[in-house]
């Protein structure tokens, strides 16, 4: 670890005489004045965004040229919460979302029936990675207390999950979203396959099936793969990563439960957040902001960890979401052109409930041998009716925003924390609060030199687990796929 002298110096950015540490948009206001650097730090992490290209980068992403240049892809999910006719692939995106709400709002009103004639009361998602954590994400953060639809996600192939979702719901009255971009990923085919065959055993069998089955992939061949008709298809595109994809066909178990009005607006907060970031300076844009700050964070202060902490129970499955989106898209030591990149790219990103976390690892975070830059999340209108619950907890988040930085100032150890308020949870400001996190981490993508689209790793451990099913030894199939 660098010498603790090195250290001792280190200001916060709130020490530093009229310097504006406060970033707000899209009803979000960011604090970072409790990051460790001057003013003049600041600004020059700003140049280095103009040198490094942030800005123009962003722009050409958004304008749908190649950005992924492992795959040759755009990476257009922009365009699929876009509601101009001037975004890339507008015609076919609109087309398919109309396509898709429609089928939600019929489902919802009745129209759209089980086989036997009842209204459908249970959707079971099947898909996991991008599939499953985004709309389990939103999902969490917007449901009512009794919604009228029930989403039950089934990720992991582990049966226990199958088992005990199988148990709650009635084949009759549930339809089975299978979500999977490729429609080869292996544990989402395992349950689907398992699901079907809940549904046979329930005599739902036949064109029975299309009461209660639809499939959202970019593989052309996902229906009749299924035997399903066409019509029980929502269409991905490869231009959009999994981890992204939460604002198209795979929100549809969204618009299934939350309503197509709450998916609207949802996107459309996200779509804020798109034109804040196309056209606020660089001082005064909020993702831009982040990714400016996890970079000095990364690579001036050697932070390794990233902690995100909402003081909000609606934004829980944040954390995992979020942890999927920055580390599948930054774990990356290697330039695209195969250069080995000199220092560290993305942090490792974990987090809890800020609440429960204090009872839990704040401990480590107050006095253990580490560095951890953290993000604290709350809201400022409440998502309940108890006033002393909501005082009790934002006074919670408010204090643990001071003594999560104070240290020996004589320890090498010490934190970065930043403060994330919304003024409400509402599916326009979760569209703008993910939106925000997408756009911190495509520009971080930019600032370290990595491709942020592909994730080589994960598709090296899918082709040696389909080896190891066969019965290949582990250890020969990774010499074999792995040269250095």
């Amino acid at each position: 670890m660098t010498d603790s002298n090195n250290w001792t110096l280190l200001p916060f950015l709130r020490d530093s005489a009229g310097v504006d540490t406060m970033v707000t948009a899209c009803g979000i206001r960011l604090d970072i004045s409790r990051q460790r650097l001057t003013g003049e730090d600041l600004k020059r992490l700003v140049d280095h965004c103009r040198t490094r290209g942030v800005e123009e980068a962003h722009r050409r992403m958004m304008a749908g040229e190649i950005v992924n240049p492992s795959e040759g892809r755009a990476a257009l999910h922009t365009s699929l919460r876009s509601f101009s006719a001037g975004a890339p692939k507008f015609a076919e995106v609109d087309r398919e979302r109309r396509r898709m709400l429609d089928f939600a709002r019929q489902v919802r009103e009745g129209i759209r029936l089980g086989c036997r004639g009842d209204r459908i009361t249970d959707v079971i998602n099947v898909g996991i990675g991008g599939s499953d954590m985004g709309p389990h994400a939103v999902y969490h953060a917007l449901r009512p207390s009794n919604p009228k639809i029930r989403v039950h996600f089934l990720s992991t192939v582990d049966g226990v999950l199958l088992e005990r979702i199988l148990d709650v719901c009635n084949p009759l009255t549930t339809l089975v979203v299978v979500s999977s971009k490729s429609f080869g990923t292996r544990e989402t085919l395992v349950n689907a396959a398992a699901v079907d065959q809940w549904l046979l055993n329930h005599g739902i069998v036949g064109t029975d099936r299309a009461h209660h089955m639809v499939v959202v992939s970019a593989n052309p061949d996902a229906a009749a793969q299924m035997c399903l008709p066409e019509e029980n298809f929502f269409r991905m595109w490869d231009w959009v990563g999994g981890r992204f994809s939460v604002w198209g066909a795979v929100g549809l178990p969204l618009a299934l439960s939350l309503g197509p009005e709450v998916f609207l607006e949802f996107l459309q907060g996200a779509a804020e957040m798109d034109r804040h970031s196309l056209t606020a300076p660089l001082e005064k844009n909020l993702p831009a902001t982040l990714a400016m700050i996890a970079f000095w964070n990364a690579n001036r202060l050697e932070i390794s960890t990233h902690c995100v902490l909402p003081y909000d129970e609606r934004l829980r499955v944040i954390v995992p979401w979020l942890q999927q989106l920055e580390m599948e898209s930054l774990g990356k030591n290697h330039t695209p052109d195969g250069r080995r990149i000199p220092g560290r790219t993305g942090q490792a990103v974990w987090g809890a409930n800020g609440n429960e976390a204090q009872h839990s690892f704040y401990q480590w975070l107050r006095e253990g041998t580490g560095r951890a830059s953290i993000d604290l999340l709350w809201s400022e209108m409440p998502g309940h009716r108890y006033a002393e619950h909501y005082r009790v907890l934002l006074a919670n988040a408010r204090a643990q925003a001071e003594a999560l930085i104070m240290r020996d100032p004589d320890n090498p150890c010490f934190n970065a924390v930043s403060a994330i308020v919304m003024d409400a949870v509402t599916p326009r400001r979760l569209g703008a609060l993910m939106a925000m996190y997408e756009h911190k981490t495509t520009m971080l993508g930019t600032l370290f030199g990595i491709n942020p689209f592909d994730q080589p790793g994960v598709e090296l451990g899918k082709r040696l687990s389909k080896r190891a099913e066969r019965g290949e030894d582990p250890m020969t199939a990774v010499a074999e796929e792995v040269r250095f």
